[in-house]
């Protein structure tokens, strides 16, 4: 457990660190939320943590039912998919733009943070240096309202990735080795494609995990 002291801890880092434990699934889909807990384990006051849950809940990482305590958001099977739409538009435009935009350089820094990316040693460390990746991509579009959606939203599924497991790391490795191939190439197009069918390959992997819980469930 992160231990956390009351002098470092403003709301915003009491709220910064409540989203960063959820997204990366310390507190797993359908979690209870306990207020006294969490005053406990961020060393913090009760009403900053109701605040901060309320705010959550605005992000939709937290779900707070009338008359019921407030647990993580359980993603279901609409959600992902919505979810999965956006960011393959999303990617489809941002990885035109930059092919269009990027520097030999630029992606020289792509190929790196990959570099990077395989030397993780955890989940967390994997989740962590691949968001690094795409917020490298983000940057050179030069789309902060697209890179902002992506923000908002794609991390809604992270508990989900976490309770599951990550689908096929190879897999994910080589299709950021081809878009970076196709960077270099300076095929727009092509880089948006593959994004593309990698948020396919996610979608199908989320969607059928969760359709097996249920069933088994």
């Amino acid at each position: 457990m992160a231990k956390h002291s009351r002098e470092e801890l403003t709301y915003q880092g009491l709220l910064a660190a409540l989203r960063h434990d959820i997204r990366m699934g310390h507190f797993p889909p359908g979690a209870r939320l306990k207020v006294a807990e969490l005053v406990r384990r961020y060393r913090t006051g009760a009403m900053p943590v109701r605040q901060a849950l309320v705010d959550l809940q605005s992000q939709g990482l937290v779900s707070i039912p009338a008359n019921r305590g407030a647990s993580v958001r359980i993603v279901d099977e609409r959600l992902a998919e919505n979810l999965c739409d956006l960011r393959q538009a999303i990617l489809g435009l941002v990885f035109r733009r930059f092919v269009e935009r990027a520097t030999p350089a630029d992606i020289d820094t792509l190929e790196a943070l990959e570099d990077d990316i395989g030397r993780a040693g955890s989940i967390d460390e994997h989740m962590v240096r691949n968001d690094r990746f795409f917020d490298h991509v983000m940057a050179v579009a030069g789309n902060a309202e697209a890179a902002d959606a992506l923000d908002r939203t794609w991390p809604l599924l992270y508990p989900a990735f976490r309770h599951f497991g990550p689908r096929d790391l190879g897999a994910i490795s080589a299709n950021h080795r081809a878009i970076i191939a196709a960077a270099r190439a300076g095929d727009g197009e092509a880089a948006a494609r593959i994004a593309q069918e990698a948020v396919e390959a996610n979608r199908r992997y989320i969607v059928g995990r969760i359709r097996a819980e249920r069933e088994a469930g």
